[in-house]
């Protein structure tokens, strides 16, 4: 039963992490760009890619904060994994929207 119950445990966990990142995700991505929307376009898109990723970190870093004591029952491992998971998020969808041509893709007025 130890065996089952861990899985069972495990599978709650990771449906709770699967909703927070779809719950985190969207105010990140929009705070994300603000904060690289001057820069990127100068980017190809590798370097764009990492320079939306760091810049994510800290932006995802308190959003998840912010949301941790509404969800004392997940351990280290899967807020690590939140983290990871919102930040990889945020990068896709900016960097899709760029070359999609989407709302991210225009240059900000001088």
């Amino acid at each position: 039963m130890g065996l089952i119950a861990e899985l069972l445990n495990q599978r709650k966990t990771f449906q709770q992490v699967a909703l927070l990142v779809g719950e985190i995700s969207p105010p990140c991505q929009a705070d994300v760009w603000e904060r690289v929307r001057e820069r990127v376009f100068d980017m190809d898109l590798t370097e764009a890619r990492g320079y939306v990723r760091a810049r994510a970190v800290k932006v995802v870093r308190r959003q998840v904060a912010a949301r941790l004591p509404r969800h004392p029952q997940l351990d280290a491992h899967a807020v690590q994994q939140l983290k990871a998971l919102v930040t990889e998020r945020v990068a896709q969808r900016i960097l899709a929207d760029l070359l999609a041509g989407g709302a991210a893709a225009r240059r900000p007025a001088a």
